[in-house]
């Protein structure tokens, strides 16, 4: 038969020694331990209710998103598309449903519509407000490319200029970081400034040289230090 614990083998076993302990505390500050255990519930409670909300506002968006897009499909063969609806609805979605994913890339179709449709102080100030809402989104090059595009478009080259300049410390591997170069040595280009055009150029021959935006860039650099 296993031997019985005496109460000073008890003393000398830390496990208990902690249990005992804990014990005592209990009893001694039931009132805190209700608090904290209050707290907790609540904090489990309030965590499951913004899931489930969340969850709600993924699905109203997407629903949403659904219908814009519809309206950019022609029915039929020849019919035409309602891009205005579609404009509609994804700025309803970006306004009602902030933080879900429908509206993240409702912004960046929404620009993209208004920037092809000449709307370019509307397509910029739209590209401008994800880069700002959107600090680290899935969109973020695809945002600032094209609100320097509007802003090139709407004369404003300086303007351009900068939304490059802060975006490229950015782009890191994004599938569009050589377009994000290129528009910024084009618009060095535009601007009359051949020498910053051309140190660009260089930077993207050495980063993108297999790509379409490495042998365009060493095109234009022959034909600036040819003039």
């Amino acid at each position: 038969m296993p031997k019985e614990l005496s109460k000073q083998d008890v003393r000398r076993n830390p496990l208990a020694v902690w249990v005992g302990k804990a014990l005592q505390f209990g009893q001694g500050h039931k009132t805190l331990l209700g608090v904290i255990l209050v707290g907790a519930l609540v904090a489990a409670a309030a965590a499951g209710a913004y899931g489930w909300y969340q969850e709600r506002q993924e699905r109203a968006a997407q629903t949403l998103f659904v219908k814009a897009q519809a309206a950019l499909v022609a029915v039929k063969q020849g019919a035409p598309v309602n891009p205005e609806e579609a404009k509609k609805v994804y700025a309803e979605i970006a306004d009602g449903y902030p933080g879900t994913v429908s509206a993240e890339e409702s912004l960046i179709r929404l620009g993209n519509l208004q920037y092809d449709g000449g709307k370019t102080e509307e397509a910029i100030a739209t590209f401008g407000r994800y880069l700002t809402t959107y600090l680290r989104g899935r969109f973020r090059v695809m945002a600032g490319v094209g609100k320097a595009y509007a802003e090139e478009a709407a004369g404003n080259l300086p303007a351009a200029e900068k939304t490059l300049r802060d975006l490229l410390p950015t782009v890191a591997d994004d599938p569009l970081a050589g377009e994000a170069y290129s528009s910024l040595a084009h618009v060095y280009e535009v601007m009359k400034k051949p020498e910053e055009a051309v140190r660009v150029y260089g930077q993207i021959a050495e980063r993108f040289a297999q790509t379409h935006w490495g042998q365009n860039a060493v095109q234009r650099m022959g034909a600036l230090k040819t003039k």
